[in-house]
């Protein structure tokens, strides 16, 4: 009997990367996973970077899955989404707060657009908020619930010296002033909320990847030339990210709640290990130390 039997799950950004592999860890312990996101494909002929082919990896196994669409930047989609998950399924159990947005572009603050800038807030935050407000009535009124909301490193390392310069080419010419800050502002947020939840039954965290995801977004700021592929040197297994984010959906919420996590030192400090997407061994390549590199 798996870990989640009997939940359900929901996890957002599903089509590809950290939450594909989140999606299906959480459904090889048992629970039931609603995935959402832009590409929802066709279930009858699943292709790669769709919701299609989540699901498909999941019932494939003995799982159970259902794909409904999702866009996180319109608040009438996310309402939707939600409405509908909880009209077909009754309650939410597991919160994974998985889209982002607001992806830097080479932008810097003077360069950006308003709606740039906000639609990084939009999507990290008021979007996230916006999840998790349709999901608590359920959890609070049977006392249990865990969210995780996925958070980016780039939260702690767009000012790598409270000092001031030197800066790295990375921090001086990337645009990352609308996404970091809508990270810091999810990891505030999200600690917030734990506080505000301690003693219902229901846990908050963050977590990041120690080291870049090469999912779909990051190749296409690859190509670019945003970043170079050639610095990111030890590119995470997004395995490693669903492992976390599973470890978090089983802590005591009286103990293991507001916290601010990444991957591969969380899992060390646990003492897990990284199964694959079945549940079954893998070979995961951890970093627990970030690697400190120049991508322009």
């Amino acid at each position: 009997m798996g870990e989640l039997e009997g939940r359900i799950a929901v996890v957002t950004g599903a089509s590809q990367g950290i939450g594909a592999a989140a999606a299906e860890r959480i459904a090889s312990e048992g629970a039931t996973v609603i995935v959402g996101a832009r590409k929802v494909g066709d279930e009858a002929d699943p292709q790669p970077l769709t919701l299609a082919w989540t699901v498909a990896q999941i019932r494939g196994r003995g799982g159970q899955a259902h794909a409904l669409p999702l866009d996180a930047t319109k608040p009438e989609s996310r309402a939707a989404f939600m409405d509908e998950v909880l009209n077909r399924f009754g309650k939410v159990d597991v919160l994974v707060n998985n889209v982002a947005g607001g992806a830097m572009k080479g932008e810097r603050t003077w360069e950006m657009s308003d709606a740039t800038f906000r639609q990084a807030f939009e999507i990290n935050v008021f979007g996230t908020r916006d999840m998790i407000v349709r999901a608590l009535p359920g959890m609070m009124e049977q006392g249990w619930g865990r969210i995780v909301n996925v958070s980016s490193t780039i939260a702690d390392r767009a000012a790598p010296s409270a000092d001031g310069p030197p800066y790295l080419d990375f921090h001086k010419k990337q645009g990352c002033s609308a996404y970091t800050s809508s990270k810091v502002a999810l990891n505030l947020f999200t600690r917030a909320l734990a506080a505000e939840l301690h003693g219902t039954g229901i846990s908050a965290s963050t977590v990041a990847p120690v080291n870049s995801v090469i999912t779909e977004n990051v190749q296409k700021m690859i190509d670019k030339g945003i970043l170079s592929r050639d610095r990111l040197t030890a590119p995470e297994d997004p395995e490693v990210m669903a492992e976390a984010i599973l470890a978090l959906c089983l802590v005591d919420p009286d103990v293991s709640t507001g916290l601010t996590t990444y991957s591969g030192q969380y899992l060390q400090q646990i003492g897990r290990e990284v199964r694959g997407r079945d549940g079954g061994p893998f070979d995961a390549k951890i970093t627990t130390e970030s690697v400190k590199y120049d991508p322009v």
